[in-house]
């Protein structure tokens, strides 16, 4: 688990930076495993841009004429009302955190059409502050094991975070890397 958590981490930073750091602020628009590209050191690299935009007015929503993207990490508020802003890559990257956990795809692999957040939601009850460990061990990829149970916990906790279906209760970039790094140092 820990070099996964590693490459979530990094990956997580990488999104970080495009949000908040970068001279021209952009909106990667199509975070998805497939993008995150992991180099021999294990280091994670965001790649792909060719659906990234500036952000000209930085939490702001943008409406857009056209969904681009990849099917299964689209955030609801962009496949539905075409509205777009930093907190739609948020969304992405929880699928991504969801992947991680589970071993699942983000859709397609449950069966019955049924995407991996309502899955999720669905087996552990919903349950959020006090998410009961049983319940979430019993979705977690069991190649992950003998992670601390508590540290996947966590993980979840912030994967759902990050994939809350009102854009504006997700956490930013800045928010998901302060948790995982908090959880990496409890970690050690």
């Amino acid at each position: 688990m820990q070099v996964q958590w590693h490459i979530a981490t990094e990956a997580a930073k990488g999104l970080y930076y495009l949000h908040h750091d970068c001279s021209l602020l952009i909106h990667h628009r199509n975070i998805k495993s497939n993008n995150i590209l992991i180099d021999s050191n294990f280091e994670a690299h965001v790649a792909d841009f060719d659906h990234a935009k500036f952000l000209h007015d930085p939490g702001a929503s943008e409406c857009i004429s056209s969904i681009t993207g990849s099917y299964g990490y689209i955030a609801l508020e962009y496949a539905y009302m075409l509205r777009v802003d930093e907190k739609s890559d948020v969304y992405n990257f929880g699928m991504v955190l969801l992947e991680l956990i589970t071993g699942q795809q983000s859709v397609g692999g449950l069966g019955d059409g049924v995407d991996i957040v309502r899955w999720a939601w669905k087996t552990v009850l919903g349950v959020k502050e006090d998410t009961d460990l049983a319940a979430v061990m019993a979705i977690v990829d069991n190649r992950l094991t003998p992670s601390p149970a508590e540290l996947i916990t966590n993980l979840f906790k912030v994967a759902m975070l990050c994939v809350e279906e009102q854009s504006t209760e997700r956490s930013t970039m800045r928010e998901v890397v302060h948790m995982l790094s908090d959880l990496d140092a409890a970690a050690r």
